[in-house]
């Protein structure tokens, strides 16, 4: 167990029952990772096995990867992306050619080279069904909202899964049931229907990508008029505080709107 998870002196351990089965062992740092959406570090063997170009990436990689995707191919110039991208984006853009996420290619030889993202990352983490209602995401891109795949037996278990379909999101309170949780969903995580983050408070906010979608565009607009309590936000558009709560703390982490003071949020 030790080698398998890569475990040294220093490193915290969880260990707590998950169902009336089975009980988890994991390290705190991993469980924190899977539930705000990260892939756990890799060991040396692994890297060595598994190339990084199929994914692994970090939700602050995700948003370049959608701001990307607003441009049609053909205006995918260095000049114009870079026009679009701010210093840091720049640096993570510059990060996912290494890891082949993205690519840079001219079609002929001498003519202006554009970027293009691989097929595997686009189908894994931007691909959208061009049916149903779409729905308008604050970054102003259109994404249809996706049906949550069907849960493993061992999540029916969990009573959090079931607040989560039943409200759209949920807020946990330690570690060991964001792990339970995020075992439970860990399909759902991977492909992005299911949202989350840690925030200061050091609580878990789980959100469906659903509920981040129809309620994220309204929460900007009432940002548009100057700094907004929660509170305010939720009475204004009818949804619940710590729904509320949980989506600004995701738009946060994406640069969209900063926190002035304690549940004080403005556009940024």
């Amino acid at each position: 167990m030790i080698e398998a998870l890569n475990l040294k002196d220093t490193d915290d351990v969880d260990f707590f029952r998950f169902n009336s089965n089975s009980f988890l062992f994991a390290k705190k740092s991993d469980i924190t990772e899977l539930i705000v959406g990260k892939a756990p570090k890799e060991t040396k063997a692994e890297t060595m096995v598994q190339p990084r170009e199929a994914g692994g990436l970090e939700s602050e990689e995700i948003s370049v990867l959608k701001k990307l995707d607003t441009l049609k191919y053909k205006d995918r110039t260095r000049e114009k992306v870079e026009q679009m991208l701010n210093g840091s984006e720049k640096v993570l853009l510059q990060g996912m050619l290494k890891k082949k996420a993205v690519t840079l290619f001219a079609k002929e030889k001498g003519s202006e080279p554009l970027y293009g993202i691989s097929k595997n990352v686009y189908d894994q983490f931007l691909m959208r069904k061009r049916q149903g209602a779409q729905v308008q995401q604050p970054q102003a891109q259109a994404v249809a909202t996706q049906s949550m795949p069907r849960f493993k037996p061992a999540a029916l278990e969990n009573e959090s899964v079931k607040e989560l379909e039943q409200k759209g999101f949920v807020v946990l309170q330690s570690e060991a049931e964001a792990s339970s949780l995020s075992l439970a969903l860990e399909d759902s995580i991977r492909h992005g229907q299911v949202l989350g983050t840690r925030a200061f408070n050091k609580k878990f906010y789980i959100i469906l990508r659903s509920y981040f979608n129809r309620n994220g565009a309204k929460i900007i607009k009432e940002l548009k008029g100057g700094d907004k309590k929660v509170w305010d936000i939720a009475s204004n558009i009818d949804v619940e505080e710590d729904g509320v709560r949980g989506i600004l703390y995701l738009l946060s982490e994406s640069g969209e709107v900063s926190e002035r003071r304690r549940d004080v949020f403005t556009l940024a």
